[in-house]
């Protein structure tokens, strides 16, 4: 296998994230325990797109015509090994420019029965935002979940 040959471009990639978290713990009864919690969260990255150079210098230095400004590259190992080479790059920062926000709401309770044994039981809201549309679709979504355990100290 042979290499046709590199290009490379320094890109700017900026990444912003905010959280913000709560959580509140009630002692209602001495053997009941309350819980909630909210948080918050938003994330951005953005880039810049990658500059490989004058497409014209790709197509007259790298075999490429004007109705062909993309040549294919074979291998003088392999004739069947074939690379298409290309220095359009408009529509890649659509690949990383992301933002999105999540929600988070829980609460539950935890009730002491014994000494050694409790109970617990959490439920959680979460509610994920897609801003920027970046896998070919919109990803936004919700999940509820319940979570039960039993507890035993010793």
């Amino acid at each position: 296998m042979a290499q046709a040959g590199s290009l490379c471009d320094k890109v700017d990639y900026d990444i912003d994230n905010f959280v913000a978290y709560a959580s509140i713990d009630y002692q209602l009864l001495e053997n009941l325990k309350l819980f909630a919690d909210f948080s918050y969260t938003w994330s951005k990255a953005e880039a810049d797109n990658p500059h490989f150079g004058n497409p014209w210098d790709v197509i007259t230095n790298y075999g490429g015509t004007e109705d062909d400004p993309h040549p294919s590259y074979t291998s003088t190992y392999d004739p069947w090994f074939v690379i298409t080479y290309t220095n359009d790059m408009d529509d890649m920062k659509d690949w990383y420019d992301l933002e999105y926000e999540i929600y988070e709401v829980s609460g539950g309770f935890e009730w002491q029965i014994m000494k050694n044994l409790s109970v617990k039981a959490v439920g959680t809201y979460r509610k994920f935002e897609d801003k920027e549309e970046y896998l070919y679709e919109d990803t936004d979504g919700e999940a509820y979940t319940i979570n039960t355990s039993l507890i035993w100290r010793f």
